[in-house]
């Protein structure tokens, strides 16, 4: 008799889920390790940590063990595909998931987040290829998409460009009408988050109250920005805009505080 298998410690329990059901049609077929590893060519290492929980394993390993364990191979790539999904979406450090998110229609995104996680999906559809494979498709196309970035965009660390999102998407196979439908909710969702305007009267009392705390470590850069900001203000409240008389021969320095807000 074979010695007890190491309790399974999986970080996603869909993963926990795949190496709990993979064990089971080991010990129904009644095979040892040694015993599905002279069957499917793998060594008995690499089936005992395909039913760890610690990792995904690949398909193909999956797929030798349950043909080998008369398993059926349709629930299997169902597990498979549920593992290998949660343990590639990337997410914010300290955060946790609660639930499985819900499938993305492009016609109604209304924020980032969603169009993140509809990139997630595309990825997935692509048989998930690795940050550093996206990259050189980019590149074969002419383009970049740098895995460091790319993995800050996913995990919602860095600001989804347009140009990455068109990039990634192309590089993932969506067709282009496909495509055309998600730029569409891009520019939605961008065009969605044009701050609303604010009076002058409300940079005033911003700058008022910097000026007041300036001596408790109000950096100065701050201090010029808040001054800046309000003189934009004021000027766009006097119908001073950059083509207007007064503020003639300020653009480009910086004295014109447009180029610092």
């Amino acid at each position: 008799m074979g010695r007890r298998e190491n309790p399974i410690e999986a970080t996603e329990p869909a993963l926990g889920r795949l190496a709990v059901w993979l064990r089971e049609q080991r010990e129904q077929a009644g095979l040892t390790y040694r015993q599905l590893a002279a069957r499917t060519n793998y060594h008995p290492t690499t089936l005992q940590r395909a039913a760890g929980g610690r990792s995904v394993p690949s398909w193909k390993v999956v797929e030798a063990v349950v043909r080998e364990c008369g398993g059926d191979l349709k629930t299997a790539r169902r597990k498979w595909v549920q593992a290998n999904y949660w343990a590639h979406v990337p997410r914010p450090s300290g955060s946790r998931r609660l639930r499985a998110p819900r499938r993305v229609d492009p016609e109604q995104v209304d924020s980032f987040a969603d169009l993140r996680r509809a990139m997630h999906e595309m990825r997935r559809k692509a048989d998930w290829p690795s940050l550093r494979e996206l990259d050189r498709r980019a590149r074969d196309r002419g383009g970049r998409l740098p895995s460091s970035t790319l993995a800050l965009v996913l995990k919602g660390e860095a600001p989804l460009r347009k140009p990455v999102f068109l990039a990634y998407m192309e590089v993932c196979g969506v067709r282009e009408a496909r495509r055309a439908l998600w730029a569409a909710a891009w520019d939605r969702t961008n065009n969605a988050r044009t701050p609303i305007p604010v009076n002058s009267r409300t940079h005033h009392a911003e700058f008022v109250r910097a000026m007041q705390s300036s001596s408790a470590g109000t950096p100065t850069d701050i201090l010029f920005r808040l001054w800046a900001t309000l003189r934009t203000s004021l000027a766009a409240e006097r119908g001073e805009g950059p083509g207007h008389p007064a503020a003639a021969g300020r653009e480009g320095t910086d004295d014109n505080p447009s180029v610092l807000v």
